[in-house]
């Protein structure tokens, strides 16, 4: 599972950075869990072709990586746009293949799609009705792409690669007009949300408090969302957010198994879900636990007094039950159970009823009648 370099994020990065180094990485990730034999990528805001440093933008690339490989079997459908109007005719120019015998004009290549053209969203829209999808976007970053992103939103169930700097999803909840994408995702709750932000007393729980009402706002319609914050590694620079979108359970969990491999942890294990967080253990042993929202204590003694639910369940049922809305990872259930398997209040037993001492994810838990 590719993940951006162990020092990455010790370097100051913008946002086209950012996008670059994990939407590659993820778009494999999120590819493999697609069956069909057709995918979409729309990247709506890819500049006028190339990155800073003169390569390919990175939808270009992973466009350029899809038809190297051998694998026929899928079929790469790319969209693109941008905020600017001057990078699009770049990007345009740098598509267009010459004019050949029988054409009157230069054309784009096969399965790639502006979408600064009403046909090409017109496309999208309805292409992303039958088709896997996924849609990389700055959500906060122009009106049309707003559009698109609420349009997907609504009539399909394309996933959503949202990375967007903190200080511009703040400026659009206050804004006297909001704009047209949290206005679709909130509905008639956004103007009764901005009097409970500003009761926060902190810009810290402020921050919480809106990132944790995005996310409640997608759950309530159908979707699983898992965010992971960026600081910059110095004092001085905004917070980007990376907020991944799904409908489908199995891409919500892959992404979760994705973004822990680069996450920073608490000092027992639980994932941080960001970097640069300047995470400190409480001085006083165990003391964490009280003071962590997630903690592999609490997880521990809530699994104990879930009997009911969970009985003659696998460790990976009981996970992917448990966990969504929640920082825990599948190892912090091993642990937990790992734990209460030498407290002797549960038991584990293999598929075939007989009992096994390895913990595993397939191992099934049967929780003790008569526990100590």
């Amino acid at each position: 599972m590719l993940s951006p370099s162990p020092d990455f994020f010790q370097t100051k990065r913008g946002l086209s950075d950012i996008k670059a180094e994990l939407l590659p990485a993820y778009f494999k990730v999120w590819a493999e869990t697609a069956a069909s034999e057709e995918l979409v990528l729309a990247d709506l805001n890819a500049g006028n072709g190339l990155e800073a440093n003169g390569e390919k933008a990175v939808a270009l690339k992973i466009q350029e990586a899809e038809n190297a490989t051998e694998n026929e079997e899928k079929n790469l459908n790319l969209f693109l746009s941008d905020a600017s109007k001057a990078n699009l005719e770049k990007l345009k120019q740098s598509l267009q293949h010459a004019t050949e015998e029988g054409e009157d004009e230069p054309r784009l290549p096969e399965n790639t799609f502006l979408l600064n053209e009403p046909e090409a969203r017109e496309m999208l829209a309805e292409t992303l009705k039958k088709v896997p999808g996924l849609v990389a976007a700055d959500p906060f970053s122009y009106a049309l792409g707003e559009e698109i992103i609420a349009n997907v939103i609504q009539n399909s169930s394309a996933d959503l690669f949202l990375l967007f700097d903190f200080k511009k999803l703040e400026k659009a909840f206050l804004a006297e007009n909001p704009t047209g994408f949290l206005t679709h995702l909130f509905g008639e709750a956004l103007p009764e949300s901005k009097p409970k932000y500003q009761l926060q007393k902190s810009p810290k729980l402020r921050e919480q408090f809106l990132l944790e009402h995005l996310e409640s706002a997608f759950r309530k319609i159908g979707f699983y969302p898992l965010s992971f914050k960026i600081n910059p590694p110095g004092k001085s620079g905004n917070t980007v957010y990376l907020l991944l979108i799904s409908r489908s359970p199995e891409n919500y969990f892959r992404a979760k198994e994705w973004l822990q491999t680069f996450s920073e942890k608490q000092e027992d294990g639980v994932p941080l879900f960001g970097v640069n967080l300047n995470y400190q253990p409480a001085a006083i042993p165990g003391f964490s636990d009280f003071l962590n929202k997630y903690s592999l204590e609490s997880l521990t003694q809530e699994l104990a007094k879930r009997k009911s639910d969970f009985h003659y369940k696998t460790i990976r049922e009981v996970y992917e039950s448990h966990s969504c809305g929640t920082n825990y990872g599948i190892a912090n259930y091993l642990s937990a159970f790992r734990q209460l398997y030498k407290a002797e209040k549960v038991n584990l037993v293999d598929a075939s009823n007989k009992k096994v001492t390895k913990v595993t994810p397939e191992a099934v838990v049967f929780y003790r009648l008569h526990s100590k």
